[in-house]
């Protein structure tokens, strides 16, 4: 696919779905591409279906398959391929999708903004755990008070995570 229908289609959604300057921006950038490429709206809106390619880790696996589902949950979804397969069949990730434009288009922005967001979350997530099952052990910071206003923040919504997380204490085993 032209790299220039890829990028008209993305302008076309954010033009869609964008606020105030952005919406304005995104429209008016778009029928500049249009008319500069000589293309017309049909030509990225079409409800043909392509195989389209991710390459992902296995942990991102889930949210990938949540973030097409929400989109279309009729879209099927191919993979893990194996590494070799992906080499020696020239495959352009480890996992595929058959959509139209429009629905690629939606998956990868939705994809990119939420995978930013669960590596964030997982890292609450992981000083949570550590606190909640006692094994979090401070490294230079003696109080809160010493923390960054975003540490600060995380410490604060681990804490509040950590009291709704199952623990479990660990016993020395005694031996002879």
């Amino acid at each position: 696919m032209s790299k220039y229908i890829e990028l008209a289609k993305k302008l076309k959604a954010l033009s869609e779905k964008g606020v105030g300057g952005e919406k304005v921006n995104a429209e008016k950038m778009l029928n500049d591409l249009l008319k500069k490429h000589n293309l017309k709206i049909e030509d990225i809106e079409g409800e043909q279906t392509i195989d389209y390619f991710f390459t992902l880790k296995k942990e991102e696996e889930r949210l990938w398959g949540q973030v097409v589902a929400r989109v279309n949950h009729e879209i099927k979804k191919y993979g893990p391929f194996p590494a070799k397969k992906v080499k020696d069949l020239g495959l352009q990730g480890n996992y595929m999708i058959t959509c139209t434009v429009a629905e690629y288009v939606e998956i990868d922005s939705m994809l990119n903004i939420y995978q930013k967001l669960y590596k964030q979350e997982l890292k609450i997530f992981f000083v949570a755990f550590c606190k909640a099952n006692d094994l979090l052990v401070s490294h230079g910071a003696k109080s809160t008070n010493e923390l960054s206003k975003e540490d600060h923040e995380l410490w604060l919504r681990a804490n509040a995570m950590a009291s709704k997380i199952k623990s479990e204490s660990y016993r020395k085993q005694i031996t002879n």
